[in-house]
């Protein structure tokens, strides 16, 4: 199975977020931060946060409509956003030169131009979360940033470190560093769409354990996965065998049913 067949069922909602976010760059005050940013608005990645957030909505409601919908995309390039601004402090930190084939902004302008694009993108993120989330949302996403900035501190101070990184260490990164972000984008798009507070859960569940299964699969296949003491591959299995029981209960829909092949095209790319 092919990502964009997974990706399918939110494919009209997706291109929607695109086109908001090409409107958003034209909002930026300077043209010297419009020219370097242009390419995370006009040159989409893969957009697996904001599929997340949409595949979620629709496990609720299958077609979302009016403001329900606005506030949706909204939130879907609002978390794009903020993958992407993660992603130019990243390249900093790790000192890489290329991303998508293209020179990294640290590359082409220098770290401390990089640091403060990376720092736009998120105060973008925000202006426009503050429309599409209710106060409580809002808090997640606050929270959020706090654990993925946290658990990337604790992932540089593991490895400047002499000691052998500990299972508990090592997964607790992965959660910090990935699995709670998908886990925040299930539950925005759940909430949004108007789940109820056990549907919530179960996809906020199923974003963690995806999540999880998903950086664990990514490490393996970078080489990445310098933990002595825990079998990854084993790891990944087990929660991906967890997502699939998250999503148990929530009844057939076509959310549902994308989120399942999303998780099938996941294993199955780890698998080849």
């Amino acid at each position: 199975m092919k990502l964009e067949d997974a990706f399918r069922p939110v494919s009209a909602e997706l291109r929607a977020v695109e086109r908001e976010l090409v409107s958003l760059s034209q909002g930026l005050s300077f043209s010297s931060i419009k020219t370097i940013l242009e390419r995370f608005f006009t040159t989409p990645g893969k957009y697996l946060r904001p599929a997340l957030l949409l595949m979620s909505a629709k496990a609720i409601q299958e077609k979302p409509e009016g403001q329900t919908l606005r506030k949706l995309l909204l939130a879907a390039a609002g978390v794009e956003l903020i993958h992407n601004a993660s992603l130019v402090h990243d390249d900093v930190i790790d000192e890489d030169l290329e991303r998508r084939g293209q020179p990294t902004v640290n590359a082409g302008h220098g770290n401390r131009i990089a640091i403060l694009a990376g720092d736009t993108l998120y105060s973008k993120a925000f202006s426009i979360m503050i429309d599409a989330l209710p106060k409580e949302l809002l808090r997640d996403i606050v929270e959020l940033n706090i654990h993925m900035c946290s658990a990337e501190v604790e992932q540089e101070k593991v490895r400047s470190c002499s000691e052998p990184v500990t299972k508990e260490t090592f997964l607790s990164i992965n959660e910090g560093k990935t699995a709670s972000f998908m886990s925040v984008c299930c539950k925005l798009g759940s909430s949004l769409a108007g789940g109820s507070a056990a549907e919530v859960a179960k996809l906020a569940a199923f974003g963690l354990d995806f999540g999880m299964a998903f950086q664990l699969y990514d490490d393996l296949s970078d080489g990445d996965s310098d933990c002595a003491d825990l079998d990854v591959l084993s790891e990944a299995r087990r929660f991906a065998s967890a997502a699939r029981a998250d999503l148990l209960g929530l009844g057939p829909s076509v959310g549902v049913k994308a989120l399942t092949a999303l998780l099938d095209h996941l294993v199955e790319k780890a698998g080849n």
